[in-house]
């Protein structure tokens, strides 16, 4: 028997708390799931504060296997020490981002296997080979790394999965979701397509003293021409690793998209995030799509898979949210915008900006123009839709005069009718073309000056929901106001914090009663909604 494996949803965790994204379920683990599922393999999903908060969980299973991001490995050193002394002849898998830095995260972490990059197909062969079983010869096995005499083995980098077996092959398990505490309120993500189409380079000189020489094979026609670099500059913008670790975007197929949405809806799941590094690279242009902008997003395809979502019984009655995030900007037209609106899916493209300066986008080998996202937003508050806009501060190369393009645009695009900011830090990642350059600061002038700038744009957006009703799910409770339940909008608006105790999945209806920060609201619930 190969026992009861216990999956560590460490994503975001840190030095084992998760300060951001406390309403998100991310894909991976469930994908993880699926993998042990189809071999028969009972598994449970546990959040990494979880187990670092009650550590005698960990003697109910007999193996581990971690999913983490290069941020997380803080709280992963933690865990694997805590596995150690209570399972020691258990085995230890780790994977998802965290495993970028192979080298590192074997001599500090010190996994059994390490697996690289996708992992459903180098599970399937672990498993298929007993590895939870015996001792089996590591040697051949493609897209895993691991420790032999206390020296790091990294075998061959294996082949991407082909779309056709990520939608009939491996499956994400959709029962496991209920391991999740407060599942019923927040947002799972369902991944629609795996990959970026970002396949230019960063112009910037990189810390190795790399640089782009103006090659041409990032415009080439021949999208096989541009996945070539002579420089070996890893694709796409260079504080991202996406394209450079899962490839072009390799999209799966609506009914199995549907399929998944349909079985987590039944399990009680109300809100919906489909995934991908930009939902319009859907079904666009044949593979490998390695140019961000052309052709135009394959409107028919989108809208064969909203409109199959239509059809399930949570979507039409109005009871569940589904929600489409990260949009480019060069794709985002009038045409897509109209699409969306027609399918009656509610969305708030998030559009990456990062940088308001022209220049310095293309610096970074980022794809569109600020102008591009300024239009973006435009199209998308026309069609009473509210835009996110992302932007970076503490990139390489960023100057006064970038910073004071970015304070410019983010006026603009706020005036355009951007419903929020979000402002990110900026972190080398291991795999990026950025990965060598020093992380940002707190301290950083052009990060304060950034900072202030949303926090003023952030919060006269969120005094404008004071005095109206938005609908909301009860999730946790507030760990910040004693006797008050977090509720996260149901589709678009502020998150809310309100008195008195509900029960998680309890929809209700929220008047705003003030502002607390540049991300909350505070309110007082005026109706509670029965489901059927």
């Amino acid at each position: 028997m190969s026992g009861h494996v216990l999956i560590v949803d460490a994503l975001s965790a840190g030095t084992g708390q998760r300060t951001s994204s406390r309403d998100s379920i991310g894909c991976g683990p469930r994908a993880v799931a699926g993998s042990f599922e189809s071999h028969g393999i009972p598994c449970s999903i546990r959040r990494a504060e979880e187990i670092l908060s009650k550590r005698g969980i960990l003697k109910r299973f007999d193996h581990l296997a971690v999913s983490a991001m290069t941020m997380d490995l803080a709280a992963v050193e933690k865990i694997a020490k805590f596995w150690k002394t209570s399972r020691p002849s258990g085995r230890f898998l780790l994977g998802g981002p965290i495993a970028s830095a192979p080298d590192i995260v074997l001599k500090q972490i010190r996994p059994h296997v390490l697996v690289m990059g996708e992992g459903e197909a180098t599970l399937d062969e672990l498993l298929k080979n007993d590895f939870l079983v015996e001792k089996i010869s590591l040697t051949d096995i493609h897209g895993i790394a691991y420790l032999e005499s206390d020296t790091p083995r990294i075998n061959k980098t294996r082949n991407i999965i082909p779309a056709s077996e990520l939608s009939e092959r491996y499956q994400p398990s959709t029962v496991r979701i209920t391991d999740y505490n407060d599942y019923q309120a927040c947002k799972v993500y369902v991944e629609v397509l795996r990959g970026c189409s970002n396949f230019r380079r960063p112009r910037y000189p990189l810390i190795k003293g790399t640089q782009c020489t103006e090659c041409g094979n990032c415009d080439a026609e021949d999208p096989l021409v541009r996945m070539n670099c002579p420089e070996d500059i890893p694709p796409g913008c260079g504080f991202c690793s996406v394209p450079g670790t899962w490839g072009p975007p390799r999209s799966k197929t609506s009914n199995s998209i549907v399929q998944e949405i349909k079985e987590l809806l039944d399990l009680g799941v109300h809100r919906i995030t489909l995934e991908a590094p930009c939902f319009l690279d859907y079904m666009r242009g044949s593979e490998p799509l390695t140019d961000p902008c052309n052709p135009p997003a394959n409107l028919k395809a989108i809208e064969d898979l909203l409109g199959k979502l239509n059809t399930l019984p949570q979507v039409s009655a109005g009871s569940i949210h589904i929600g489409i995030e990260n949009m480019k900007a060069c794709l985002f037209t009038d045409e897509v915008a109209n699409t969306l609106k027609r399918s009656l899916i509610s969305s708030s493209p998030n559009i990456g900006l990062e940088t308001g300066s022209e220049y310095h986008m293309r610096q970074i080998g980022k794809c569109g123009s600020p102008e591009d996202v300024i239009r973006a937003v435009r199209v998308a508050r026309a069609h009473d839709m509210k835009p996110f806009v992302y932007l970076i501060y503490g990139l390489p190369g960023e100057t006064a005069e970038t910073t004071e393009q970015s304070v410019k645009i983010l006026r603009k695009v706020s005036e355009a009718g951007a419903e929020r900011i979000i402002l990110y830090g900026f972190r080398p990642l291991p795999g990026s073309a950025f990965a060598d350059y020093p992380e940002s600061s707190l301290k950083d002038d052009f990060g304060q000056i950034l900072r202030r700038e949303t926090e003023k744009i952030n919060r006269n957006k969120k005094n404008q929901y004071v005095g109206k009703i938005v609908r909301g799910i009860a999730a946790e409770q507030s760990k910040t106001h004693h006797g008050f339940t977090m509720v996260y909008p149901l589709e678009e608006g502020p998150m809310m914090t309100v008195p008195g105790g509900f029960t998680t999945g309890t929809l209700l209806h929220v008047n705003v009663t003030r502002v607390l920060s540049s991300g909350l609201v505070e309110g007082k619930v005026v109706e509670k909604e029965q489901e059927d």
